[in-house]
């Protein structure tokens, strides 16, 4: 049975997992659905370490403090029975599985689980409904090419890789966000997405708010 628990994988969890791990819990009780917890990890990770600058900026523009981050270090004790993982690449999947078999209905990659939700045509009644719609829609999808699949990794890479990954990574979020905002809410009414699709849109929306909050000048 698939639980509440949302975990975001990556090879050194220093840049996309808790990139997208914060995305993800960040704008979650946006669209209703603050009870999902989201966790990131990495398949060679370092336990303790911080995650790279380039991620702590990166996320800044987003409203997300990386700061706080620290790697954990993916191991068959820290998944669980129900979770829905969530993965940068097909590797890091194939890790998954070798340690949880069982967890074959539930781990994707990131950029997958985006395109199988964004497909569905099933009204969810909610998270786990959602998830194993993404499954079944794998049985019947064609092959998609890895590149298709992956999530560039911008470590060490130019700044147009690394706008790259940003790309990729809010589009997978927001499209994400996108089909759980259509899942019934605790309040019994439909939700409206806070998605930031660019760190442009995040700062006219921030600028927004700023300026609701300001006292009204003296006329």
């Amino acid at each position: 049975m698939i639980g509440d628990r949302i975990l975001i994988v990556c090879t050194a969890n220093m840049i996309r997992s808790p990139f997208v791990a914060g995305l993800l819990s960040s704008r979650l009780p946006a669209v209703g659905q603050g009870g999902l917890v989201v966790e990131s990890a990495g398949t060679a990770a370092r336990p303790g370490g911080t995650a790279d600058e380039g991620a702590t900026a990166l996320g800044r523009t987003y409203g997300l403090a990386l700061e706080n981050h620290r790697s954990r270090r993916l191991g068959d004790g820290m998944l669980r029975t129900g979770d829905t993982v969530l993965c940068a690449e097909r590797a890091h999947r194939r890790v998954v599985l070798d340690l949880r078999p069982d967890l074959i209905a539930s781990v994707f990659t990131i950029r997958e689980f985006a395109r199988l939700v964004d497909g569905s045509r099933r009204r969810a009644a909610g998270w786990r409904d959602l998830v194993e719609d993404a499954a079944r829609g794998r049985l019947g999808a064609r092959y998609a090419p890895e590149e298709d699949e992956d999530m560039v990794d911008p470590v060490g890479g130019s700044p147009t890789m690394w706008l790259e990954f940003e790309r990729q990574a809010t589009q997978a979020v927001s499209t994400i966000l996108g089909a759980v905002s259509a899942l019934p809410t605790s309040g019994g009414g439909a939700s409206t997405p806070s998605l930031f699709v660019t760190r442009r849109e995040y700062r006219e929306r921030r600028a927004l708010a700023v300026a609701d909050r300001r006292p009204a000048g003296r006329g």
